[in-house]
């Protein structure tokens, strides 16, 4: 059965920065039920789909207006999925695979209604009552098996998730709760200069293969599972790379929230199959310091307000090993990079009081220790802040 208009047959074939949930969604040229190669093929464009220079520029906008550097009353963790994720797997129409995308841009997204859910889900079980073994309490109901709270963490349950009115009824408005919870965003990976990256590792998107065992007994044919029936090989699209989360909120509670966020992604997972391992995620503290120093970037600099501001932009964002570096064997280079004079007291001095202000348990630590580059940091230091 044909699915597109031959005239629009001959444009897929080219595509590399398609909008992916619309080859999802309409990119099937044929069906034919025992016909795999023309699925694997549309999954195969899919897999080349790259991140564009408009999704980009969105996502930098999105970083710069969220980022918890720049705003108390936001909350992000970066992190990187562990392996591949599965997420709106029922979204590719005939495809029989799909992903959930940005509407606008095509990328993966993870909606914010869904990880909101996975967290509450995580707390509740934190959160839990229990019985003499160990094992939950459940209110046991007609329609469902509820989890009971304890009575003092079920305010604070409510006040990060929200809660329904207590009235039973389904279609009725309860309480959202004082977070917001917003999408997770694909991140885009750039190189120093700030282009992206295109290479395999760095697209959304991946084919993958599930195999589906007894397929006849989940069909119902069958009252057992039988060890005798063929496996049936599945091809999916999955998602690989890290993502970017932001909740929003007052500052001391979106605190809280975002390491209930790290645990739950950690330890439970997001998406589909987390059983068989895919969905579960690393949080990434080197991505995380680039998604500052990206950030920083896009903050504009005050020399009024702040003399030392375009010294103070560059070194807030260095992790000990290029702070200790800048201060030693790479110096001159650090220097010349700042545009100031090595050998200028001044200058000198200028450096030294922003490492401090910006890393002063950091430097402290160094007192203590031997390596020679870190010795030669902390005298830089110590020889140079200001009397």
């Amino acid at each position: 059965m044909q699915l597109m208009r031959n005239h629009l047959k001959q444009i897929f074939p080219r595509v590399n920065d398609a909008h992916a949930g619309l080859l999802m969604q309409r990119g099937l040229t044929d069906w034919e039920e025992s016909e795999k190669s023309i699925k694997a093929q549309l999954i195969n464009t899919i897999a080349n789909v790259t991140a564009s220079d408009l999704y980009l520029l969105a996502f930098n906008r999105w970083l710069d207006a969220t980022h918890e550097d720049g705003n108390d009353n936001f909350a992000t963790v970066t992190a990187k999925v562990d392996g591949r994720l599965f997420t709106g797997l029922s979204l590719g129409g005939t495809l029989e695979t799909g992903a959930t995308t940005h509407h606008t841009y095509g990328m993966p997204m993870l909606a914010g209604s869904s990880i909101k859910g996975a967290v509450r889900s995580y707390t509740e079980h934190l959160f839990a009552e229990r019985n003499e073994d160990g094992t939950l309490k459940f209110e046991k109901s007609d329609n469902t098996n509820k989890i009971i709270i304890q009575e003092q963490k079920q305010q604070i349950l409510d006040l990060l998730f929200g809660a329904d009115n207590g009235d039973g009824d389904d279609d009725s408005q309860g309480d959202a709760g004082y977070l917001i919870w917003h999408d997770a965003w694909w991140i885009p990976m750039v190189n120093d200069q700030g282009s992206l990256l295109t290479g395999n590792d760095y697209k959304p998107f991946v084919g993958d293969v599930v195999t589906v065992h007894h397929p006849k007994y989940y069909n119902r044919e069958l009252d057992e599972a039988l060890n005798m029936e063929n496996p049936v090989p599945n091809q999916q699209v999955a998602i690989q790379g890290s993502f970017y989360f932001v909740i929003e909120g007052e500052q001391k509670w979106v605190h809280f929230a975002r390491e209930l966020l790290k645990e739950t992604i950690a330890n439970v997972g997001l998406g589909s199959k987390g059983s068989s391992g895919y969905g579960y995620f690393t949080v990434d503290d080197a991505l995380s310091n680039d998604m500052a120093k990206r950030y920083g970037k896009g903050v504009s600099i005050d020399k009024n307000k702040d003399p030392l501001a375009p010294i103070r932009q560059v070194i807030k964002y260095l992790d000990e090993a290029q702070l200790i570096d800048s201060l030693s064997s790479k110096k001159n280079k650090f220097f010349e990079s700042l545009a100031l004079d090595k050998d200028n007291t001044e200058d000198i001095q200028s450096v030294a009081q922003v490492v401090l202000d910006e890393h002063s348990d950091l430097v402290a630590s160094w007192a203590s220790i031997d390596a020679k580059n870190t010795k030669k940091a902390y005298k830089f230091i110590q020889d140079n802040i200001p009397k």
